[in-house]
C-alpha cells in the first residue's frame, strides 16, 4: 500500500476517535450535570431569555459582528438551561480533537501511534483553564473546529493530484476549506497566526510526490496562497475597516511604552503558555479547600487513567507499528518536521494577542483563553521529545518514556478534574448569593445601582455577568435595551462609570447593546464574603459593618439608600431558580436576611422570632457582626434576657473588641424605650460587662 492510500481512515482508525471521546469525558465532562454558567456566559444566556436568539447580532457587534452564527444556532436549540451547552462544549471539543488527529493523521500516514499522543496530549493541555465557560467557547471552539477542518481540505486538495480528476477534486476541497477559514477567522480572531504552519503542512504532504525540492516549494506556496489571501481579506477588514473598538494595538495610546519590557513580557507568556503548564501533571499534595473525599477522587482518576492510557498506548502502538511493516510503509523523518512545524506555531500563536497587548495568564480562569492557539503545536512539540524518546534501541527507555506519557495524560486529566470542581464550588456560591439578596432585598426600585465588593468567593464572575444575573431575578419581563438594573465593583467602576462618590452624580453604563442610566442618589452597597451572610450596609448603625469590609469602599455607605429595597411587596423576587440546582433550605443566613429585613421596616418583634429559630440551628453564624441585629431586636422586643445571652455570645465569639459598640447598643435602645427597660433586669451587670471604657 503507497502512502496515498495509507492516507485513507481505515476501520482501524476508528479507535482513535473513541479513544479521544473517552479521555475528553474523563478530563472535562465527570462534572457537567453540576456546572452552571460562568463569566460571560450570564450576559449571553440572559440576551436569549430577553430577545431569543435574534438578540445576539445587534449584541454581539460591537467586537465581533460576524460571531453572532454560534449562539444563535445553540440558544435556538438548547434553550436555557446550562447542561446542554455543557454538553455541546464537551462534544466540539472532541471534534476538535479528532480533526487535529485527522490533520496529522493524514500528514504522516506511517505515524499513527504519534497522531493519537498528539491529539490526546491536546485534550488535556493544562494551561487553559476555561472549559466549563460553556456557552463562551462554544464560540471558540466552533471556530477551532473550522479552522482545523481548513487544513484538511487543504491536504485533501494536494492529495487530489492522483486522482481521476484532479483539478476537479482539488476545487471540491479547497473552496469549502478556504470558505470554513473565513467563517472561523471572521468569527473570531484566535487562531489567525496558525496560517504560519499552513506552508509547512504543505511542504510535508506534498513530499509524498517524490518532487524535487524546488517543485515542492513551489507547489506548497500554489495551494497555500489561496488561503493565505483570504486571510489578508480579514486582516485589512478587521485593521483598517473594522480596526479596534475595544483592545488596542500594542503601545498605542501609551507614553511610556518600553519594547524591551514588552519582550520580556511577551517571552514570560510563551514560556507559560508552552512549558509551565505542565507541572499541573503532578498531583495535588492536599485536598485544599475540597475536601478528602474530592481529593481521593482526584487521586483515583490520575491513578485510573495514567494505567489506561498506558495500556491503551501500549495496544495501539503495537497495533500502528504492524500495520505499517505489513504494507512495506517507508519510514520517514517525523521528529524533524513535526518539532519545525510546531515551533513555527507556537511563536505565531501568540501574536494576535500580543499585539493587542493581551496578556497571557495561564492562572487566570479569563487570560488564560488566549492558551487555545497554542494547544495544538504544543502537543506536537511534546509528540516529537516523545517520539525522538520511543526510538532509543534500549528497551527499558522505551517504556519509561510511555509511562511518563501515560503519567502526563492522566495527570493532565486529574487537574481539569480539579479546575472544574473549582468551578462548581463557584456556582453554588453564586446560587447561596442570590438566594440570600432575594430574602434581604425583596423587591427593587428600578435605576439602582448596586455597588459590591470585589468577590474573592466568585473570581469567575465579574460585576457584568452579575448584572445579568440581577436583571433576570429583578426584571425578567423587561425586553427593552434600557437595563433596570447594574452591579459594579467599586474598585473598578469608580473614576469611571461612577464618576465620583458624591451626590446626585450621573451613572452611565454601555454593556454592548444594553444600556443603564442611574445616579449616584440610586446606590446600595453590598457586601459578601463567604462563609459570612450577604449585608446590605448604609452609614447608620456603623456597628454592623463586617471587621474585614474593606476600606474604601467605606465613603460609599453615605450614599447607600436602603429605601430603595421595597420592603411592602406582595411578591418577592426570585432568582433564576430553574437553573439553579441547590434548592434553598433552611440556613442561618436566610433567617439573618429576613431579621435584616424586618429590622429595615421597625419589625422588631419579628427580628426577635427569627432569632429564636435561628439559635435552634446547629450552623450559626461566621460573622460575629451579624448577631447585633437580633440583640437590638430582642432589646426593643423587650426581651431582655435573650438580648443579654446574644451579647455574650457575640463576647464569647468576638472577643473584647466590639464591647463599646454593645454597650452603646444597649443604651440607645434604653433610652428610646418608654419608660425604660425593665427595672427587674439587672441593666448594672450588662454596662459592668460591657462599658469597661467609660
Amino acid at each position: 500500500m503507497d502512502q496515498k492510500n495509507d492516507s485513507k481512515l481505515t476501520k482501524n482508525d476508528l479507535a482513535a476517535p473513541i479513544i479521544l471521546l473517552v479521555l475528553v469525558f474523563l478530563a472535562h465532562g465527570l462534572l457537567i450535570p453540576s456546572l452552571g454558567y460562568y463569566w460571560d456566559d450570564w450576559p449571553y444566556a440572559w440576551i436569549n431569555l430577553m430577545y431569543g436568539p435574534s438578540g445576539y447580532p445587534e449584541f454581539v457587534a460591537l467586537d465581533r459582528p460576524y460571531s453572532a452564527w454560534i449562539f444563535m444556532g445553540l440558544t435556538a436549540v438548547l434553550g436555557e438551561q446550562p447542561l446542554g451547552y455543557h454538553i455541546t462544549s464537551v462534544v466540539l471539543f472532541w471534534l476538535c480533537a479528532v480533526l487535529f488527529w485527522w490533520v496529522l493523521r493524514l500528514m504522516w500516514p506511517q505515524h499513527k501511534k504519534e497522531a493519537l499522543w498528539a491529539a490526546m496530549l491536546f485534550v488535556v493541555y493544562p494551561g487553559f483553564l476555561g472549559h466549563p465557560q460553556a456557552i463562551i467557547y462554544n464560540h471558540h471552539f466552533a471556530a477551532m473546529a473550522l479552522y482545523l477542518l481548513s487544513f484538511i481540505g487543504m491536504i485533501k486538495a494536494i492529495q487530489a493530484k492522483e486522482s481521476h480528476k484532479p483539478i476537479l477534486q482539488m476545487v471540491f476541497w479547497h473552496v469549502p476549506a478556504i470558505a470554513a477559514l473565513f467563517i472561523s477567522q471572521f468569527s473570531i480572531e484566535y487562531f489567525l497566526g496558525w496560517e504560519a504552519v499552513r506552508l509547512g503542512i504543505a511542504f510535508i504532504v506534498i513530499g509524498a510526490q517524490r518532487l524535487n525540492w524546488r517543485a515542492r516549494v513551489k507547489n506548497s506556496v500554489f495551494h497555500a496562497l489561496p488561503y493565505w489571501l483570504a486571510s489578508l481579506v480579514f486582516v485589512t477588514w478587521r485593521v483598517f475597516i473594522f480596526q479596534f473598538p475595544t483592545y488596542q494595538p500594542v503601545g498605542s495610546g501609551q507614553t511610556s511604552f518600553v519594547l524591551h519590557e514588552w519582550l520580556l513580557s511577551v517571552l514570560n507568556q510563551f514560556l507559560q503558555a508552552v512549558f509551565v503548564p505542565w507541572k499541573r501533571a503532578f498531583p495535588q499534595l492536599s485536598s485544599g479547600e475540597f475536601g478528602m473525599p474530592f481529593w481521593l477522587g482526584y487521586l483515583a482518576l490520575i491513578f485510573f487513567t495514567s494505567i489506561i492510557v498506558f495500556i491503551v498506548l501500549g495496544i495501539y502502538n503495537r497495533i500502528s507499528t504492524s500495520a505499517n511493516k505489513e504494507h512495506h510503509l517507508p519510514e520517514v523523518d517525523f521528529g524533524k518536521s513535526a518539532l519545525l512545524l510546531s515551533v513555527v506555531g507556537i511563536i505565531f500563536a501568540g501574536w494576535p494577542f500580543w499585539l493587542t497587548d493581551l496578556t497571557i495568564n495561564i492562572r487566570s480562569p479569563f487570560d488564560s483563553r488566549f492558551t487555545m492557539a497554542f494547544m495544538p503545536w504544543v502537543a506536537l512539540l511534546l509528540t516529537a521529545i516523545f517520539h525522538w524518546v520511543s526510538k532509543v534501541r534500549v528497551c527499558w527507555v522505551r517504556a519509561v518514556s510511555l509511562v511518563l506519557l501515560a503519567f502526563v495524560i492522566g495527570g493532565s486529566t486529574g487537574y481539569h478534574l480539579w479546575n472544574a470542581n473549582f468551578y462548581r464550588h463557584e456556582w453554588r456560591i453564586t446560587q447561596r448569593y442570590f438566594q440570600q439578596m432575594v430574602h434581604r432585598i425583596p423587591d427593587l426600585e428600578p435605576g439602582t445601582d448596586l455597588v459590591i465588593n470585589d468577590l474573592r468567593a466568585l473570581s469567575l464572575y465579574q460585576d457584568d455577568s452579575l448584572t445579568a444575573i440581577l436583571n433576570w431575578t429583578y426584571a425578567p419581563d423587561n425586553k427593552s435595551q434600557n437595563i433596570d438594573y447594574m452591579v459594579h465593583y467599586l474598585s473598578v467602576r469608580l473614576g469611571y462609570e461612577i464618576p465620583a462618590l458624591e451626590p446626585g452624580l450621573p451613572i452611565s453604563h454601555t454593556l454592548r447593546s444594553l444600556q443603564f442610566s442611574g445616579s449616584t442618589d440610586q446606590m446600595i452597597v453590598v457586601y459578601y464574603q463567604p462563609p459570612g451572610c450577604l449585608r446590605v450596609l448604609d452609614g447608620s448603625r456603623r456597628y454592623l459593618i463586617p471587621e474585614d469590609f474593606p476600606d474604601p469602599m467605606r465613603p460609599a455607605l453615605a450614599l447607600s439608600d436602603l429605601s430603595l429595597i421595597k420592603t411592602d411587596t406582595d411578591e418577592r423576587a426570585t432568582p433564576p431558580l430553574h437553573l439553579f440546582d441547590e434548592a434553598t433550605s433552611e440556613t442561618w443566613c436566610l433567617y439573618f436576611e429576613e431579621a435584616d429585613l424586618a429590622a429595615q421596616h421597625g419589625d422588631w418583634s419579628r427580628v426577635a422570632e427569627l432569632g429564636d429559630v435561628a439559635f435552634e440551628l446547629p450552623d450559626q453564624t461566621n460573622e460575629v457582626t451579624e448577631l447585633f441585629v437580633f440583640i437590638e431586636g430582642y432589646l426593643r422586643a423587650n426581651r431582655l434576657d435573650q438580648a443579654w445571652a446574644v451579647s455574650q455570645y457575640l463576647q464569647e465569639r468576638g472577643g473584647t473588641r466590639y464591647d463599646d459598640a454593645v454597650c452603646d447598643l444597649w443604651r440607645a435602645v434604653e433610652a428610646d424605650t418608654a419608660g425604660g427597660f425593665d427595672p427587674g433586669f439587672n441593666l448594672e451587670m450588662v454596662y459592668a460587662t460591657f462599658c469597661t471604657s467609660d
